[in-house]
């Protein structure tokens, strides 16, 4: 009798084990959600596309350019592997959203892992593969953002670089190469 008790408390909590960590789609390295605060903000969302490209990562300065073509504000991280590995990113202001945050929009959930001088207040910059892609997207306004800020945002992106692989330092590749 006792074995019997013992295997349905068993199979119960692996019932609750699975429910729990079925929240989001299997591709994405995510928390579950009840470990996570949902904030919501009442605001409209300005809503915008970008690609991995020089087209949409090079800002002119005073100084000079810089040319952030191909890598996530996180660092060590490319945007084309994650985009390879179904991650999907969108770029934030991190004084309105911490890196490493969730973001719900439109049935889809994005990393917060980029930035972008023009990504002020409430407004979100998603990636896309192709600069066509993105144009097409246009700006879209959107009431129905939801925000999932985990209790450690950082183990996000470390688990995110275990997933895609951390890039290498430029410098690192040029003494490989010569």
């Amino acid at each position: 009798m006792k074995r019997v008790i013992l295997t349905i408390i068993v199979l119960s909590a692996l019932a609750l084990l699975s429910f729990t960590y079925n929240l989001l789609p299997e591709k994405m390295p995510f928390p579950e959600l009840s470990h996570t605060k949902k904030i919501q903000y009442k605001a409209t969302w300005k809503i915008t596309a970008y690609c991995p490209g020089r087209c949409c990562n090079t800002r002119i300065t005073n100084t000079g350019v810089d040319d952030y073509t191909n890598c996530a504000a996180v660092g060590g991280l490319t945007l084309t592997g994650l985009l390879d590995r179904d991650i999907h990113v969108v770029a934030v202001d991190p004084s309105v959203i911490p890196l490493g945050s969730i973001i719900k929009y439109n049935n889809t959930y994005y990393v917060a892992l980029d930035t972008g001088s023009a990504i002020k207040g409430f407004t979100l910059d998603i990636l896309l593969p192709e600069h066509t892609q993105a144009l097409d997207f246009g700006v879209k306004y959107s009431d129905d953002v939801e925000i999932y800020i985990p209790q450690n945002p950082k183990k996000v992106i470390e688990t995110l670089k275990s997933i895609a692989g951390v890039r290498k330092p430029l410098s690192l590749r040029y003494f490989q190469l010569h």
